[in-house]
This record gives structure tokens, C-alpha cells and sequence, in this order.
């Protein structure tokens, strides 16, 4: 017999079989070839925070435009979330991934250049290829996972959270045994981008590139009630978690502390989120659950800012509710693009729409926080910023949890 989660899904954009049918890939595999390409999602943003400081002395430029490293692979993702429903009209969800991961690939060469705008234009091209994966992957786990979607996106977000607490860990230790030059810690990710696509090929070997014609769809996602709300978590979570993602080092060193003290401290917040991306998801699935997790997770978050912003000296706890929360809040935006949708033709649509909309508004957050930082000349009011963003989220996150029903 087998397995439902396995058997004969709806494709990803709403197309229905026609008379070829799909070739089936044994479910180790692509398991397999999901954790390896969600991976790719997060290093080449994370493994340059703790590295910004010796960027920055090199280039020799104003924090602001250092924020651009992490800024503009956001705003990729905002521009460029909504082309994945539209490739998917054309070609195959499992090529567009693998095209995806490889263009991550060639933007991290790129990030290598020598010159300020070399290394941008790798940034764009990272971006660009994380963008579409962001969207598609997700979706992916609600066609061929429909039983098992709090379970298969715990995964794939511990495999997203992993990657980012691998690539601050060792950043700087990289640096160090690879000769003490940036780039050479930079460059590594270009091998995991190399193995993603070896590891997603078996999912497109013998399977069909174009998509099907499509099927007739259900309401169109502008006319979903919690598409608004979910937009808005998804933007105002990812603002804050992006923002202490780059700028959190930075912090720490100016307070005293070593770079490589400053980058396990992020690494530690980032593998404490670890747990809690696999759990909440699994919680989440349950409907009553949704609102107490979206107050429960954004207060979590926003203690941990405000014990950063009082008491910097002994950053630990604080990191851990940081962590704790940043690793909850966006495995439960995923779950809400996932319940929210109307039907499974809608999921990439609200996805991109989500992450559209809502990754053009997180792109704003390190720039603001850099930028309040030039400003002011110290901390405090960034801090506080951040803190003020995450009420937001908390407000947010209870209108996209009230209900049972998904939107029509």
C-alpha cells in the first residue's frame, strides 16, 4: 500500500497530470535533495555578519552601505518571490529549484570579487537564487507532504536555521585557519551550493521540465482574508530576525567583545533556534495553537532585545530568547502560508505574495538599523527599533491565527 503523503500529488501551481504521469522518486531522495538545497538558503547571508568588521576596514565603507550585503539579498527576495508562480507556469518546480541553487552558486564566486560592486552583484545573484527556492520549496512540502506538513516544514526550517548557525560558527574560526583573509571563509559556501545541486538532480533526472497545463483554479489569493496579515507577520519577523542577524556582531564587538567571541555568540543564538523550528511547526498544525504561539513566540523575542539593550555585558539569556524566538517565529509564518491557503493551487501564490511583500519590507531593516547607528553613535536607539518591530509582530501574528478555516 502506499503511503498517502507520497502518492500521486496535485503539482505545485495547480496543473493536473496528463496522460504521462510524473516518474515517482523514492522519498529518502528527495528528502535528501530538500535539507541539502534549504541549506544553501541561509549561509551566504549569516556568514558575513561576523566577518563585517574586517569588511568594512577593507572596503572602507559607512555601515549603512555595509548593510547592503544583507539588504539587497532581501530585497531580491521581495522583487523577486512573485516570478516563482509564473516560472512554474512554464517550467517544473523540481527545475526551477535546481537552476535556483546553481545561480546561489555563481553568485557566491561573485562574492569573492575584489571590488565593492563585484561583490554586490554576486549579492543580487544569491538573492535571486534563494528567492525563488524560498517560495518553491515550502510549497513543494504541501503538495507531496498534504498529511505531514507540520513535520516536513519542522525539517525543512531546521535544515534553513542550521545552515545560518553553521555558517556565523565558523566564520570567523574559517578566517583564521584559511589565512586570516575574509573571502577565504566566504568562498567555502560554494561548495555546499555545489553539492545542493548534486543532491536536487535526482529529482529532475528522467522527470519532465515544462509544466502541465493547468487546472482550473479556486478564489484568487487577493481575495483571501488572512493574506494581508500573513504578508505582514512574514515581513515584520523577518525584518527583525535579519537585522540582528547582520548587525549583531557588530554590536557585541563595540561592547567588548572579541570577533570571534562576537561570532559564536551569534552562532549560539542561532543553534538555539534550532528546537524550536522543528517543534513549533508540529504545534502549529493544530488551529487553537496558532494565536497563543504567535503571542507566546513575539514576547520571547522582543525580553531578549530589551535585556540585550539593558544589559549588554551578559548577552547569554538574552541571545537564548532571541534565538528562541526568531527560531519559532518563522516556522509558524511558513505554517500560516501553509493553512491560509484556500486550496493547494494558492499555496505558491500566497507564498510569493508573503514573501514578496514581505521580504521588500525586512529589506529595510538592517539599512535603518545602520543607518540609526550612524546617527546617533551608539546602540540603544537601533535597539529599541528593533523592539518596536517586534510589538508589531505580536499584533500581527494574533490577526493571522484567529480562525480555524483556511482563506477563501
Amino acid at each position: 500500500m502506499s503511503r498517502p503523503d507520497l502518492a500521486a500529488p496535485e503539482p505545485l501551481d495547480g496543473t493536473r497530470g496528463t496522460t504521462k504521469q510524473r516518474k515517482p522518486i523514492a522519498a529518502p531522495l528527495l528528502i535528501l535533495g530538500l535539507v541539502v538545497v534549504a541549506l544553501n538558503l541561509r549561509p551566504p547571508i549569516a556568514g558575513f555578519g561576523p566577518l563585517l568588521s574586517q569588511i568594512q576596514a577593507e572596503l572602507g565603507v559607512s555601515a549603512a552601505t555595509l548593510s547592503l550585503l544583507t539588504t539587497l539579498p532581501l530585497l531580491c527576495w521581495g522583487v523577486l518571490a512573485p516570478l516563482a508562480p509564473l516560472l512554474s507556469r512554464r517550467y517544473s518546480n523540481e527545475t526551477i529549484i535546481l537552476w535556483s541553487t546553481a545561480v546561489i552558486g555563481l553568485g557566491s564566486v561573485l562574492r569573492l570579487g575584489a571590488t565593492l560592486p563585484i561583490i554586490l552583484t554576486g549579492t543580487v545573484l544569491v538573492g535571486a537564487g534563494i528567492a525563488l527556492n524560498n517560495v518553491l520549496l515550502p510549497s513543494l512540502i504541501r503538495r507531496d507532504y498534504p498529511t505531514r506538513v507540520g513535520l516536513m516544514t519542522g525539517l525543512y526550517t531546521l535544515a534553513v536555521v542550521g545552515g545560518a548557525a553553521l555558517a556565523s560558527g565558523v566564520a570567523v574560526p574559517l578566517m583564521t585557519a584559511l589565512g586570516g583573509a575574509w573571502r577565504s571563509s566566504v568562498g567555502v559556501w560554494i561548495g555546499l551550493a555545489v553539492l545542493g545541486v548534486l543532491a536536487w538532480l535526482p529529482t529532475v533526472s528522467g522527470r519532465q521540465t515544462h509544466a502541465r497545463a493547468p487546472a482550473k483554479e479556486g478564489p484568487s489569493v487577493w481575495r483571501n482574508p488572512y493574506a494581508l496579515s500573513v504578508t505582514l507577520y512574514m515581513g515584520f519577523q523577518s525584518l527583525v530576525f535579519f537585522t540582528w542577524l547582520t548587525w549583531l556582531p557588530k554590536v557585541l564587538q563595540d561592547e567588548g567583545f572579541t570577533a570571534a567571541q562576537a561570532g559564536l555568540l551569534l552562532a549560539f543564538a542561532n543553534v538555539v533556534q534550532l528546537p524550536f523550528t522543528l517543534a513549533v511547526p508540529v504545534l502549529a498544525a493544530r488551529p487553537r495553537l496558532l494565536v497563543p504561539l504567535a503571542v507566546g513566540t513575539a514576547l520571547l523575542s522582543g525580553a531578549g532585545i530589551a535585556g540585550l539593550l539593558l544589559s549588554p555585558l551578559t548577552p547569554l539569556p538574552w541571545l537564548f530568547m532571541m534565538g528562541a524566538g526568531a527560531g519559532s517565529m518563522f516556522p509558524l509564518a511558513l505554517m500560516f502560508i501553509a493553512v491560509r491557503a484556500a486550496h493547494v493551487a494558492q499555496v505558491p501564490q500566497l507564498s510569493a505574495m508573503a514573501q514578496g511583500f514581505g521580504y521588500a519590507l525586512a529589506a529595510s531593516g538592517p539599512f535603518i538599523f545602520g543607518a540609526l547607528h550612524d546617527w546617533t553613535g551608539d546602540w540603544q536607539v537601533p535597539l529599541l527599533f528593533l523592539l518596536v518591530m517586534t510589538a508589531v509582530v505580536l499584533v500581527t501574528g494574533v490577526a493571522a491565527g484567529r480562525g480555524n478555516r483556511p482563506g477563501t
